[in-house]
């Protein structure tokens, strides 16, 4: 309950910040002109229409909202450092990925380590279950998926830091 009191305290503030005070004609003739204070001298042409205060509050309240989700888009690019430590500590996982917006691949590297952990955890029991002191076939095969994950977290490390990586909808800020 604290955070949605935060948070709704954030969005007043941030409304009232960033869009100016919202005056809403009293009268229906002078209906047709929204007057935004603290915006640039424009005024909104709504229709004829005689509309109630509600409906024309909620209508500039839309416009405002789209035109901050339009800028907050713009200010929430990706940081390139934070990427590139992602995918040299944690690439393994693809949290890289999840991070750029490349959820197909980061599923894939996912699933991959996922399944090579799997492996290498049934061929370590499989051996001690056997007594044997060597490996078994499919602690090795294990190993080599996790290390070709590590590989290509590490190819996709170098591909952040020279810039040829990008997150799929935007670009970096740094």
């Amino acid at each position: 309950m604290r955070k949605f009191v935060l948070l709704l305290m954030v969005l007043v503030v941030t409304l009232t910040s960033h869009s100016g005070i919202i005056s809403v004609p009293a009268n229906g003739s002078d209906a047709a002109k929204i007057a935004v204070i603290g915006a640039p001298t424009k005024t909104a042409v709504v229709s004829k229409k005689k509309m109630s205060k509600g409906k024309l509050f909620m209508k500039v309240f839309k416009s405002k909202f789209e035109k901050m989700a339009k800028a907050g888009k713009k200010a929430g690019d990706k940081s390139k450092i934070v990427a590139a430590l992602l995918a040299f500590f944690l690439g393994g996982f693809g949290v890289h990925d999840f991070y750029l917006g490349n959820k197909k691949a980061g599923f894939i590297k996912l699933a991959l380590y996922l399944i090579g952990l799997a492996l290498y955890i049934a061929g370590i029991v499989s051996a001690v279950t056997t007594e044997a002191f060597a490996l078994s076939g499919l602690a090795i095969v294990g190993l080599i998926i996790i290390l070709g994950v590590g590989i290509w977290a590490f190819i996709d490390f170098i591909r952040i830091l020279t810039g040829s990586y990008q997150p799929v909808d935007g670009s970096y800020t740094d």
